[in-house]
């Protein structure tokens, strides 16, 4: 059975391609495109009939329904073209399609279960917005949080859904039944999207205010970011005549980074504790034992280890990878490949380099300078020298993380790390860094809790106290470091020269960043690789499979 997963809607644009419960390929669509968050899926769609020559079924993924009014009031099909494109790649019809643009929480918790590994779980979504539902006539309201219990093959049980309304009303919330509540609040996620827009940066950077949260403190204004349990609608007011994304803040933060900052800081501390005792109550309520977590909010690695610091010790985690909207194409097409087959056979993503597959040889390189039958110590040695090196190969990594396939490289060691790495990326000087730490040595470094590995960089650890000063450069201001562990088996070029790096520094990590300048989408091709390296201050490029490193 071969299922095409589609994610399309206003961002994050993806496809998957599943085949008998293994996912052949995914690709976002801004990888192709290096326009981020894009929409559109037909240069990925193309690709498909370079892995199957036929397709059985096609699930639509997205928060709207198939066709909707686009802000001239034209109807707008998001999927009907994409559907025609899929057609015309492989001259052929046939193919059944399901639209699941209404169930986009269904499908987020979708993704993060059929990944787990559990048999059963509590799954917990919350983001910006999801799918739009009408409750009454006149109503829109978008799903801001949702619970689920799932269970094999295709068992979904709605525990409780809060939804952000568009409609006026007295009442800040309305109980429709015991599980469904319509709110007069943004999400959690969207006030992270209006803070970030009314900071200067975009709707899409929400990952800054988390990192810029580290340099506040509480400076004892009377500003709450929650009330009784939601977030403030005095304070993130929503404007009723436009879309969410005209909604504002209604307190005057302030022009200097401190005070940027200390409302960060607010807003983090705030979220943070109420999503833990938003996710304490659900499993007491469950209880379960099992916890998936998926949507964007869930890509806020302080957060997740916050809530990992609070979770009882008998409580299993995972946390989805690919939270974005991004990752849905795969939850899709596995949602409607157990409801078709009743498959009860329990599978757990142990990597997600699920790109495109590339053959290129040194001839690709004719017009580089190169250096051949590099070693992976030789690699190591120019690291440990402070040249900042890239790393390229095999296929792109799914979602926001690069995890050692589409890298920039550094020196954990360099006390002006963060600094030097920020400026070639032409990043904010705020922004922390992650770091990729051998599996059997990352409990020396860092207090992973009751984690035995952090395969996705999904949590923000302590770094332990007595290595902060051996390791600055990824050790943000808080003590903190977004970590991947691995394991050798994981990706074996990776390790290596992580190991080397060892060999000649005793520090078993590496400075990892996505291989991408600032406004860029992670690069996909060897082309858009060699394009950074020679558009930027970074020194060298490595390509482990052909033992190959690039200068200029």
């Amino acid at each position: 059975m071969i299922i095409v997963g589609i994610n399309r809607s206003f961002h994050d644009g993806s496809i998957a391609l599943l085949k008998d419960n293994k996912v052949i390929f995914s690709i976002h669509a801004e990888r192709l495109s290096n326009i981020k968050y894009d929409p559109s899926v037909f240069q990925a769609i193309n690709l498909i009939k370079n892995y199957v020559d036929h397709v059985d079924y096609v699930v639509l993924s997205g928060t709207t329904p198939a066709v909707t009014q686009n802000q001239f009031g034209h109807e707008m099909d998001y999927y009907s073209s994409s559907i025609y494109a899929l057609d015309k790649s492989f001259f052929l019809h046939g193919f059944q399609t399901f639209d699941l643009s209404h169930m986009h929480h269904e499908i987020h918790a979708s993704t993060a279960f059929y990944n787990s590994g559990f048999d059963s779980a509590l799954c917990i979504v919350k983001d910006g917005g999801g799918s739009i539902l009408s409750f009454f006539p006149g109503d829109e309201s978008s799903e801001s949080s949702s619970a689920f219990t799932m269970s094999y093959p295709n068992e979904v049980q709605l525990v409780e859904k809060h939804l952000t309304t568009r409609s006026i009303f007295d009442d800040l919330v309305i109980e429709i039944n015991k599980d469904v509540f319509l709110t007069r609040t943004v999400s959690e996620a969207g006030a992270f999207e209006i803070t970030a827009k009314e900071l200067g940066f975009t709707f899409h950077d929400a990952g800054k205010i988390m990192g810029m949260s580290s340099y506040g403190h509480d400076d004892k204004k009377n500003i709450k970011i929650y009330k009784n349990g939601l977030i403030n609608n005095d304070l993130f007011l929503l404007d009723f005549r436009n879309s969410t994304n005209n909604s504002r803040l209604t307190v005057e933060i302030g022009e200097d980074f401190q005070s940027k900052a200390n409302f960060a800081y607010k807003l983090q501390k705030e979220m943070q504790d109420n999503v833990a005792d938003y996710v304490l109550r659900l499993l007491e309520k469950t209880q379960q034992k099992n916890l998936c977590l998926s949507g964007g909010l869930f890509l806020n690695c302080v957060s997740n280890y916050n809530l990992l610091k609070r979770l009882p010790k008998d409580i299993n985690v995972y946390v989805e990878p690919m939270s974005n909207d991004a990752g849905n194409a795969i939850g899709a097409a596995k949602f409607m490949y157990h409801k078709l087959t009743q498959d009860k056979t329990i599978k757990r993503q142990t990597n997600i380099y699920y790109g495109p597959k590339y053959n290129y040889t040194v001839d690709d390189l004719k017009n580089e300078k190169i250096i051949k039958d590099v070693t992976p110590s030789q690699v190591a040695k120019l690291i440990s020298e402070k040249n900042i090196v890239a790393m390229y190969q095999g296929r792109s990594e799914c979602g926001p993380r690069a995890l050692g396939n589409r890298s920039i490289l550094y020196d954990p060691r360099d006390p002006n790390g963060k600094d030097h790495v920020n400026i070639v990326k032409k990043r904010e000087w705020f922004r922390p860094f992650a770091g990729t730490v051998l599996y059997e040595n990352a409990k020396d470094w860092f207090d992973l809790q009751s984690l035995d590995e952090s395969k996705f960089m999904m949590f923000a650890v302590d770094v332990l106290k007595d290595k902060q000063s051996l390791i600055p450069a990824i050790t943000h201001v808080d003590g903190t470091c977004r970590i991947q562990t691995l394991k050798k088996e994981d990706n074996e070029n990776y390790y290596n020269l992580i190991n080397e790096f060892y060999k000649i520094t005793n520090v078993p990590i590496l400075f990892n960043t996505s291989l991408n300048l600032a406004g860029d989408a992670i690069n996909e091709t060897l082309e858009d690789a060699l394009n950074t390296l020679h558009n930027s201050e970074i020194n060298y490029l490595y390509l482990p499979e052909l033992n190959v490193l690039v200068t200029k």
